[in-house]
């Protein structure tokens, strides 16, 4: 009766497991992560920043929150206002 119990228990515990990495969601975070803290996300960079991005894709949430200190920071030009010029932010 134990072994029956005992086999019943890790096949229950094998199933669960199973069933439970099958439910999991994958997020993938192509231009890296968001948080909702720092304000609305500002989705994926334009198509003419976005080439500059090309192998550095998961690192473009972090250099938009990088760069969004600054004052007059505009994400569609990639770039802050600095008196009265456009200057590329670098971080």
């Amino acid at each position: 009766m134990r072994k029956l119990i005992i086999a019943g228990l890790a096949a229950a515990s094998v199933i669960g497991g199973a069933g439970a990495a099958l439910g999991q969601p994958v997020v993938v975070e192509r231009w890296g992560h968001w948080d909702p803290t720092w304000g609305a996300d500002p989705g994926p960079p334009p198509a003419r920043i976005a080439r500059r991005w090309h192998h550095h894709e998961n690192h473009w949430y972090e250099h938009v929150h990088h760069c969004m200190v600054r004052e007059h920071y505009d994400v569609h030009r990639d770039s802050y206002m600095v008196g009265h010029r456009w200057v590329s932010c670098r971080d």
